[in-house]
């Protein structure tokens, strides 16, 4: 019941109210919340010749609200809202100043048809998916993220399990929660799209391998670069590791695509990767640059959203130059301790030329003889 679920999330709620990272925490649950409950005395009512409809449109009007008519004003529809201005509906003297018109046009004060009961129940009774439920909400202290503060949550509950109490989260919490499995998939996904279309450009499992193995270099300069701009994991950070995967990629295609050139040249492989990782310093160096710097204009934003996009500013940037710094010394050393194990890209259509260059010599050696 919900006196239940109200003495489990009490110590909660203190802990909340003691983390200076939580801002005003609360309840939607009042179990001693005054109100009051008016009840019409039909009898009453039918004596003096006031109907029920009149005595429910003047409760609604006066004190809650009624659309009564709507005006046009410069091409705009207004509603017109009729409603008792606060100081005249706050206590039940408010209530015994009001009348209502019975059936004679006569004037009858509404206290005289109505009954009326204060009482100190719960205003309301929420259920979530409908199981009964207490919410606790609370707002954000500056530099105090949604994820600390869904860790902080678990923590408490954790502290606190009980059989029978079920926690749903809502909010901002929900969506960071959705957000981040689903940035997870993405980040999944764009690993296998860009380790198979290397697969389709190589014809090769190991190329593609060798060329993926960068990316975890450029995750960690993403996460360093988050570190040092006092930032945390969130769905903006995650977006620019999914970029990651493709600038981290890149610097390896240039590597070993040039390599595989130079091996089908007659090359080994360690002079192939040496001479490759020379060769496509500068082109490295300069795509790295361009993206790093394109990336200044989110790390220097401003005005509404700018943390968002420094955060994805600051992971490909710092990702951008330290994958570009790691992996012209790490890709050359894994390329030399993998692809000594596979032939060269070409070697099947050169064996094939090969072949056919051998029958050609030996049909033509007959035609000479005669």
């Amino acid at each position: 019941d919900y006196a239940s679920i109200a003495r489990w999330v009490e110590p909660i709620l203190e802990a909340a109210e003691a983390n200076p990272g939580l801002v005003r925490p609360r309840l939607d649950y009042q179990p001693t919340s005054p109100r009051l409950v008016v009840n019409v005395n039909r009898d009453k009512a039918a004596q003096l010749g006031v109907s029920i409809n009149e005595i429910g449109d003047t409760l609604q009007t006066m004190f809650g609200s009624q659309r009564v008519t709507t005006y046009v004003k410069s091409g705009q529809e207004y509603d017109v809202i009729l409603q008792t201005g606060l100081a005249q509906r706050r206590s039940l003297q408010d209530l015994e100043n009001l009348y209502v018109r019975g059936s004679s046009g006569a004037l009858v004060p509404l206290a005289s048809v109505v009954d009326t009961q204060v009482r100190g129940d719960t205003p309301s009774r929420n259920r979530v998916d409908r199981q009964r439920s207490i919410t606790l909400t609370a707002e954000l202290a500056p530099g105090y993220t949604v994820a600390q503060a869904v860790a902080f949550y678990r923590d408490q509950a954790a502290q606190h399990a009980t059989p029978g109490i079920n926690i749903d989260w809502g909010g901002q919490a929900r969506d960071y929660l959705q957000a981040s499995s689903g940035v997870g998939l993405a980040f999944a996904f764009a690993l296998v799209l860009v380790f198979l279309v290397l697969a389709a450009q190589f014809e090769s499992w190991l190329n593609p391998l060798i060329i993926m193995l960068t990316v975890p270099i450029a995750v960690l300069g993403g996460l360093f670069g988050l570190l040092m701009a006092g930032s945390s994991i969130n769905t903006y950070s995650q977006i620019g590791l999914i970029i990651l995967v493709g600038i981290a990629a890149k610097n390896g295609i240039l590597i070993v695509e040039f390599a595989n050139q130079l091996r089908d040249e007659g090359l080994s492989v360690m002079d192939a990767v040496k001479e490759a990782a020379s060769l496509r310093l500068r082109p490295i160096i300069m795509t790295s640059i361009a993206a790093a710097f394109g990336s200044l204009p989110l790390v220097f934003a401003t005005g509404p959203g700018a943390g968002s996009r420094q955060t994805i500013g600051v992971v490909i940037a710092s990702g951008a130059v330290f994958a570009t710094m790691l992996t012209l010394f790490v890709l050359p050393v894994l390329y030399g301790m993998v692809a000594k194990h596979t032939r060269s890209p070409h070697w099947t259509a050169k064996k094939i030329e090969s072949f056919e260059a051998e029958e050609r010599g030996r049909g033509a050696a007959p035609a000479q003889a005669e």
